[in-house]
């Protein structure tokens, strides 16, 4: 054997599995067997457990493992002498309990009757004699190199022991129950079978589950090595087990009709003792056919078992014997010859295998039936009938039970008819549960009896006992002697009729009952009585009971109710209420004419049409049910509280309507024979609408998001929301009594005040943007709208104010105007809002007669570091000049980044121009010297053009003009210098002179023309509208760009002339566009802010250009650019009025660049919006821009604007835009600037595409 430390420690955890299966095993017979001998069959599961441990240690193991004696029986090791190596101990320690299995099957079969000693003599006889003369004959040498015993030699294989464990327990058991026999009432004689219930079904399953797992050490410890064949071995186990309890639960189901629980654990033992044999040498799919026949055969032959009256208790054969058997066989039928290792073919192993079975019935059937027949003549091996039912654990063992303490208690009673006796009752057990229950019987027997007797003895009635042949009076209760006036003597044999004159008493056959007489007291007197007789039976004969019961109050009561009624008529018939009378079951029984009116929904009513009628039909039914349950309530119960309900009724147009329904008992003489209850009805439609309007006004007012304060009359807090206690910080209680100016910053003045406060007298409400005040004191804008509230008599009674928060709008437009006003790269101001400082300076300037200089200036050389370091070295280097120029000048000056390298400063407050050039050198020293960046070191120098506020202009355009044509020259002269402006720059001026000279000839001469860049819906790629663009084309052919002769246009004033010329060319267009088939496009002519604020206003020369073409305006769109518009706000309001006004759409050109705020864009009538290409070039790269253009095109799709990118020129930008919700694209990416018939042919050919 191996002496492997991992195949001993496998083998005794295998050992440990298989002393596991002891639990199962004792789980499974006590919980299969009745409680009363269920102590016994656990002590004899405990007790075979060691006893046949110790018979295996002094000579079993020796016979089954010694050395062989002709192959048939082992004759050394006793009491283990030579057994001394780890692993020869733990291999005997895994047989063991192997035997111990075999010991255990044979307890549960006999279970119930075979006596205690008896059990333990024959648990020694199968350890020491039976199990290890078979176990001898096939495994002996298990684990050597040759097998000894003579079935093992020829080849018998038994992986486990389905035959040499399971088998044998399983003929041993059948022998001994052949001799011992049934349990007493098991079988009829008419061959019926009396089901015998176990006591814990639930237990036996546990017990069943533990013996599939502890099984894995069963099959899986007999490799005796730990090796990876155990995986195999121990999936098979499971899978037969699991294949016998489905087979054995199908069987059942199919046989019975209904699935028990007997099947499952039988099958699934069944399962297992089959694949004991064979696990280690069979496929998967063979060990669930094994497993499911083994469930199926341990189903044949349970049922013969019972054919041929023979019981086993738990099952044990079925399962043991005849899986064993099945197990034995399917080696040969299922076993691969590589992994038997026999060298036999299948039909000599089958050979072999029938043999092993043969064998074993002569072994453990044959040997111990002759055995057991001696021994009985003996001694007996069962139990008496009496010790049998009183059971086993009383009888062997002492043990006394509930149940046997119960049936005394019972008999007792029984016995003596004492009805105060109880039974012991443990709350604990069933036993004490069923004894509790017997106790409450008998509580209640005994409280019943005594109650009867007190009922006679109090009763309110007079109740007398007669015989009822002669009447004559037999027993009566004390109410009788004061009814009636006599002593109890007086009654004894006095007939009824003496009582009851006239009373006629029924005869045998007669109607017993209840009937109103007149009755006879002892003075003479007479009273009015309610007579009620009864025959009852008794031991001596036939009784008539008679209870008489004084009604002198009843009529009395009934008279009253009949006054009472017809005042209740009087009320009922002119009551305003509704009214009905409704029985049990819920028929209107009588209904008043306001009820006809409520549920009839009309004036002119007849009760008639409603009296008789269910009441079900006329409820909305959803309240059905609880309209039902009340009225039966308050029939059933009319002592119950009253009740009252909200109910919806259906009238017979459809309508419904909420009615208040009071429910209460009535009584009335014309329908005394049943109970019935008043409704009585209300209409509360309207009060029901009125109260759901007030809590879903409450409900918005508390789970809005906006802060809302109700003032009172005297403008002082009546109420706030939530909302307004959590934007300004307050709790409830602090904010009563407040007024407005306490929530609103303190810069307001009671003037500010007044004015509102007379604009809500005047309009009803005000609203405008104000600084509201925290708790805390801080202030945050907000937009406050006041509307108050009036009274029927128009009297204010509240002044709703309404705060919206504007704080992120706030930083949205702060974040676009820096946008559109600041560079990016260096935090300067850019060209925009350094035109609008230096228009503010030389106002002031003009103002104070103080000089001002202008510096125009760029950087030398910084294209080359842009090229050998990068852009991004660039961008610093732009942000460190600004930082350089901000440190150089004074913080009243204004430094500016035109574009690109181009920078300006404003210089304000000079006293003399000679200041300038100190300034000057001081900037170009600074910027002469080294840039340390991350890239490297950079150089570059400047150079400054310079012109002085007025002696070089009296405009800001002429200063800028002047100061670049300075710059220009300062550059010519080496760079690195500055230069101021001279009147020989104005020869350059000259030259701009020349050209506008050229313009006005072009103007003239049919040198301009006009182009359309096509403008592209995003939602479906068709082309809407184009935008019209001016070109210039000299006689010689040279094009001059847009941006040199637009400029000089608007400085000459040509511009005027310019636009006129556009608009009759794009008005001549809309006509043949529309002659194309293409009416629908619109075409958008740009506008300067000149022209837009010309003093003859646009949207006359518009209409007279359209007039004359006889065209409408609704396909022309004027853009103009937000500066224009905002260089007067006023004027441009008063135009863009107008234009909407002659039905003329205009577009804002180039917006986010200008200074205007997102708050002034929602005044302005626009109908179109551009974003400028400044912001499109970034995206979606930039995230700056990104939000800017988010942040515009979600503001205008707020306000309904369209929405235009400009400079669309990558797939990137376009896919952005269309997620973002903008209406339409222009730019390169659809198409450049093109003639009018090359854009009639685009859209013609877009939509044929389509």
């Amino acid at each position: 054997m191996s002496t492997n430390v991992f195949d001993i420690l496998w083998i005794i955890i295998s050992a440990a599995l298989v002393l596991f299966m002891q639990a199962g095993f004792l789980c499974l017979e006590t919980g299969l067997t009745r409680s009363k001998n269920n102590i016994n069959v656990a002590m004899k599961n405990t007790v075979d457990f060691a006893v046949s441990m110790m018979g295996f240690w002094a000579a079993g193991y020796a016979l089954m493992f010694g050395g062989s004696w002709l192959g048939l029986i082992g004759a050394e090791g006793f009491f283990l002498r030579g057994i001394e190596t780890p692993m020869g101990l733990v291999f005997f320690l895994f047989q063991a309990l192997f035997c111990s299995t075999a010991v255990t099957v044979v307890s549960g079969a006999v279970a119930e009757r075979l006596s205690f000693a008896a059990y333990v003599g024959l648990s020694m006889l199968v350890a020491m004699l039976i199990y290890p003369l078979f176990g001898h004959w096939a495994w002996n040498g298990l684990g050597g190199e040759a097998m000894g015993g003579w079935l093992g030699k020829a080849g018998f294989v038994d992986w486990a022991g389905s035959s040499v464990v399971h088998s044998v327990g399983g003929w041993v058991s059948l022998a001994t129950l052949l001799i011992i026999g049934p349990r007493a009432g098991r079988f009829n004689e008419d061959g019926s079978v009396n089901e015998i219930s176990g006591a814990n079904l639930p237990l036996s399953a546990l017990g069943a589950l533990i013996l599939w797992f502890g099984w894995l050490g069963f099959n899986g410890g007999s490799t005796l090595t730990l090796e990876p064949a155990i995986a195999g071995i121990v999936a098979n186990t499971c899978l037969a087990a699991a294949a016998g309890s489905v087979f054995a639960l199908a069987i059942g189901w199919v046989r019975d009709g209904t699935p028990h629980v007997m099947p499952v654990i039988n099958g699934l033992l069944a399962g297992l003792v089959a694949i004991t044999a064979n696990c280690h040498a069979v496929s998967p799919g063979a060990a669930v056919l094994i497993g499911g026949l083994g469930g199926a055969v341990a189903m044949g032959l349970d049922w013969l078992l019972l054919r041929y009256r023979i019981d086993d208790a738990v099952g044990a054969i079925p399962v043991h014997l005849g899986g064993g058997i099945w197990g034995t066989v399917a080696v040969a039928l299922f076993g691969q010859p590589e992994l038997l290792g026999t060298g036999l073919d299948w039909v000599g192993q089958l050979k072999i295998q029938l043999t092993g079975v043969v064998a074993c019935f002569g072994a453990a059937f044959v040997l111990p039936l002759g055995l057991l027949l001696v021994l009985s003549r003996i001694a007996p091996l069962r139990v008496s009938p009496e010790v049998e039912r009183i059971g086993l654990n009383i009888a062997e063992h002492g043990a006394r039970t509930e149940t046997f303490d119960f049936f005394q208690v019972m008999e007792s009673q029984a016995r003596s008819g004492d009805l105060s006796l109880r039974a012991v009752a443990d709350p604990f057990t069933e036993t004490g549960q069923i004894a509790a229950r017997y106790n409450q019987v008998m509580d209640h027997l005994e409280t019943a009896v005594a109650r009867t007797q007190a009922i006679v003895a109090t009763s309110a009635d007079a109740i007398f006992v007669a015989d009822p042949a002669d009447h004559a009076i037999l027993s009566h209760n004390p109410v009788a002697e004061s009814l009636f006036g006599l002593a109890g003597v007086d009654f004894e044999g006095r007939p009824l009729d003496a009582l009851l004159p006239g009373l006629l008493i029924p005869g045998a056959d007669g109607a017993e009952g209840t009937r109103e007489v007149i009755a006879l007291r002892g003075d003479a007197s007479r009273f009015p009585a309610e007579l009620t007789l009864a025959r009852a039976a008794s031991p001596a004969g036939e009784l008539l009971i008679a209870t008489v019961r004084d009604i002198t109050e009843r009529r009395r009561a009934e008279s009253a109710l009949r006054e009472s009624e017809s005042r209740f008529r009087t009320i009922f018939n002119t009551a305003g209420l509704g009214m009905a009378v409704i029985d049990a079951e819920r028929r209107l029984l009588d209904v008043n004419p306001a009820l006809a009116r409520i549920l009839l929904g009309r004036e002119e009513v007849s009760r008639t049409e409603l009296i008789g009628r269910d009441l079900g039909p006329l409820v909305h039914p959803a309240d059905h049910p609880m309209m039902v349950r009340a009225v039966l309530a308050k029939i059933t119960h009319p002592d119950s509280a009253e009740q009252n309900l909200e109910v919806r009724f259906r009238l017979p147009d459809g309508v419904t309507i909420w009615a208040s329904v009071v429910l209460n008992p009535i009584r009335l003489e014309r329908f005394s024979d049943r109970p019935l209850c008043i409704a009585i009805l209300e209409d509360i439609t309207e009060r029901k609408r009125t109260r759901e309007a007030l809590r879903l006004s409450a409900m918005v007012f508390e789970s809005t998001n906006e802060p809302i304060i109700v003032f009172n009359a005297s403008g002082q807090v009546e109420q706030v929301n939530q909302a307004l206690l959590k934007a300004l910080g307050y709790k409830t209680r602090e904010v009563r009594g407040l007024e407005l100016p306490h929530f609103c910053s303190a810069r307001y003045d009671r003037t500010f005040y007044e004015e509102v406060a007379k604009a809500v007298d005047d309009n009803g409400r005000w609203h405008g943007e104000v600084l509201a005040r925290r708790k805390s004191d801080e202030v945050l804008p907000v937009w406050l709208s006041l509307s108050e509230v009036r009274d029927a008599e128009g009297q204010r009674t509240n002044t709703i104010a309404v705060l919206s928060d504007l704080s992120e709008r706030k930083q949205r437009e702060e974040t676009v105007w820096r946008h559109a006003n600041f560079d990016q790269t260096t935090g300067l101001p850019n060209r925009r809002l350094f035109l609008d400082r230096l228009s503010q300076a030389v106002a002031q300037a003009e103002r104070s007669g103080e000089k001002l200089g202008l510096f125009f200036l760029d950087l030398d050389r910084f294209k080359a570091v842009n090229d050998t370091l990068g852009h991004r070295a660039g961008d610093a280097l732009l942000g460190e000049t600004a930082r350089r120029l901000s440190r150089v000048v004074r913080a009243s000056d204004t430094v500016a980044r035109i574009h690109g390298d181009e920078f300006t400063v404003i210089l304000q407050h000079l006293s003399r121009s000679e200041e300038l050039s100190s300034v000057a050198e001081t900037i170009i020293h600074t910027l002469a010297q080294p840039f340390d960046l991350e890239e490297g070191e950079a150089n570059v120098s400047t150079s400054i053009g310079i012109a002085i506020y007025p002696d070089d202009g009296a405009t800001p355009e002429d200063l800028l003009r002047h100061a670049d044509a300075a710059l220009y020259h300062a550059k010519e002269q080496g760079r690195a210098n500055y230069q101021y402006f001279t009147q020989e720059l104005n020869l350059k001026l000259a030259r701009r002179n020349a050209l506008e000279t050229e313009l006005r000839r072009a103007l003239a001469g049919g040198e301009l023309f006009v182009l359309y860049q096509p403008q592209v819906r995003i939602d479906d790629g068709r082309i809407a509208s184009a935008e019209a663009l001016l070109r210039w084309r000299q006689a010689d052919g040279t094009m001059v760009p847009p941006d040199e002769f637009i400029p000089l246009a608007e400085e000459s004033g040509l511009i005027h002339a310019l636009g006129e010329y556009v608009l009759a060319r794009v008005v001549e267009d809309l006509g043949v566009l529309e002659k194309a088939g293409l009416g629908h496009l619109d075409l958008a002519v740009n506008v300067s802010p000149r022209q837009f604020h010309a003093k003859v206003g646009l949207e006359a020369t518009i209409e007279r250009a359209l007039g004359e073409a006889g065209l409408s305006p609704r396909h022309l769109v004027v853009e103009i650019t937000e500066t224009g518009i905002m260089a007067d706000e006023e004027q441009s309001l008063a135009i863009l009025k107008r234009l909407d006004a002659h039905g003329i759409r205009v577009a804002l050109d180039d917006f986010g660049k200008g200074y205007s705020s997102l708050s002034r864009l929602k005044n302005l009538p626009i109908q179109v919006l551009k974003l400028d290409r400044e912001f499109i070039a970034g995206i979606p790269a930039d995230h700056r821009d990104c939000a800017l253009a988010t942040a515009m095109v979600r503001m205008a799709r707020d306000l309904a604007i369209d929405v235009v990118a400009e400079g669309v020129e990558t797939q990137a930008q376009f896919d952005f835009l269309k997620d973002l919700g903008c209406t339409k694209i222009q730019g390169y990416l659809i198409s450049r600037p093109i003639e009018l018939a090359a854009l009639i042919d685009l859209t013609h050919a877009a939509t044929t595409n389509e």
